[in-house]
């Protein structure tokens, strides 16, 4: 009893430590000062980004007393969810990220996201588990699948922050630690419950219904966070307090979750709850051959039915679009029919993907202003100087002065700049072209979040094709 009682007071105590530590460790990089050079950037951001999943692993590896997990299969496993996550990276980049930021309704946003992104991330995750421990002799304790499933999601997480760092090029340090917050506790947590439907599975003997039930609700859950955090980060103000006040708030919730699945996991290791024990399964080198057989089946089934959901509603939205036509800017052009209006005023118009991804949602400003007698050049320059003066960490990223636009001579310029959002800073980049019609220049800007931009310049340059000035 008094053993019960002080491992209990131990895991609060052990919990405590790991909220504060989350809470120093996102102030402390809230006062960092930002490095001048993109070296420096981008150094400092992946040495933010591995600190909370060391955080993470250290309390949970600290919680599996009874027989602990060797330390080289536990970062094994952590190194395989590393290589999880490049592949789901490269899949978001080449065909989910495109797809996506062409929805604004949140119901069908919700059902796409739970088929293609989130479905493949947990396939993922799951798939490098079963492959890499599951057969193993030391995975023999319902905890187990919970410490392999924890490492899995760490490394799946943090090369996801990772990812966001090298593509902006470095990121301001705030934004870095939220990021990395952010990603290692929800895929940290989906890791550690899909191992506990793995470590039933293989201790209990569960069968095909366990397994499905397993990974449909951590694909569940992925789908719910990826489209809860894409529409929080587009209607609220940036505020580094409740920044700071979400990432802990998710904290406690992921930590009151995962702290009943591992206290389950280690009642059932200990015989305190009923279960139809497969000892001589759990400890034999070599999983039951329709469990095995069964996952692979199941994984195999996840990843045609995502990439066949991606291909599928791409093909079917090729080519949906609607015309803009307004006599105060001059121009007609065609955009994503799923883009809606977000403002219009003489001379200008703003067009935004409400249910695109990544923390700045895509956006699509048209500008026009009479510009007299001054040459192309010298009225391009002006505009990107008032651009210059309006954002911080502003830096031209590349410059076309050959850019044709309906037959007209045009100048694109590509910049990059830091902004402020509901989920944090964000770096920006975006695409400006500048074209003289008639004495009026014409403006034609597209802005997204660093992480998503290449994805939606397809979107841009069909565009430029359909305009036609008046």
């Amino acid at each position: 009893m008094e053993e019960g009682v002080s491992y209990r007071r131990s895991i609060w105590i052990s919990s405590l430590i790991t909220l504060v530590g989350f809470a120093l460790y996102i102030g402390i990089s809230a006062f960092i000062p930002r490095p001048n050079t993109p070296a420096g950037l981008l150094l400092l951001g992946i040495f933010l980004t591995l600190i909370p999943a060391i955080i993470w692993l250290a309390f949970f590896y600290q919680q599996d007393r009874s027989e602990p997990e060797p330390m080289k299969l536990v970062i094994r496993m952590f190194v395989f969810g590393g290589i999880a996550g490049a592949v789901a990276v490269a899949f978001n980049s080449q065909i989910a990220d495109p797809l996506l930021v062409r929805f604004n309704n949140l119901l069908i946003s919700f059902i796409v996201t739970f088929f293609t992104v989130s479905l493949i991330q947990e396939v993922l995750k799951v798939a490098m588990v079963r492959y890499v421990v599951l057969g193993t002799n030391v995975f023999d304790q319902h905890p187990d699948g919970i410490v392999y499933g924890l490492a899995c999601g760490l490394g799946f997480g943090t090369i996801l922050t990772l990812a966001f760092v090298v593509n902006t090029e470095g990121v301001v340090p705030l934004a870095a630690a939220l990021q990395a917050v952010d990603n290692v506790l929800i895929h940290g947590a989906l890791g550690a419950v899909g191992g506990y439907y793995i470590g039933r599975v293989k201790i209990d003997g569960k069968n095909i219904q366990w397994m499905i039930t397993g990974l449909l609700l951590v694909t569940l859950i992925n789908a719910v966070y990826q489209v809860a955090s894409s529409q929080l980060a587009g209607q609220l103000d940036f505020n580094p307090w409740i920044s700071l006040a979400v990432s802990v708030g998710l904290a406690i919730v992921v930590i009151a979750v995962l702290f009943y699945f591992f206290r389950r996991a280690l009642m059932r290791a200990a015989g305190d709850l009923t279960t139809v024990s497969m000892a001589i399964n759990a400890r034999s080198k070599v999983i039951p051959w329709d469990i095995a057989q069964r996952y692979d089946f199941l994984l195999i089934g996840g990843i045609v039915i995502a990439l066949a959901v991606s291909l599928g509603t791409g093909v079917a939205l090729n080519g949906q679009s609607r015309t803009y036509t307004a006599d105060e800017i001059g121009l007609t052009f065609s955009y994503p029919a799923t883009w809606s209006e977000a403002g219009e005023t003489i001379g200008s118009v703003t067009l935004r993907d409400f249910g695109g991804r990544g923390i700045y949602k895509p956006t699509f400003i048209v500008d026009s202003e009479k510009i007299g007698g001054d040459s192309l050049e010298l009225a391009a320059a002006g505009e990107l100087t008032r651009l210059a003066g309006q954002n911080a960490f502003y830096v031209e990223l590349g410059r076309n002065d050959n850019a044709t636009v309906a037959g007209n001579d045009a100048i694109q310029v590509e910049y990059q700049f830091a902004t402020e959002t509901a989920a944090g800073p964000a770096v920006v980049t975006g695409i400006i072209t500048f074209v003289e019609v008639d004495g009026e220049l014409f403006m034609l800007r597209y802005q997204a979040d660093a992480s998503v931009f290449d994805g939606g310049l397809p979107l841009y340059n069909r565009l430029l094709n359909s305009v036609r000035f008046e």
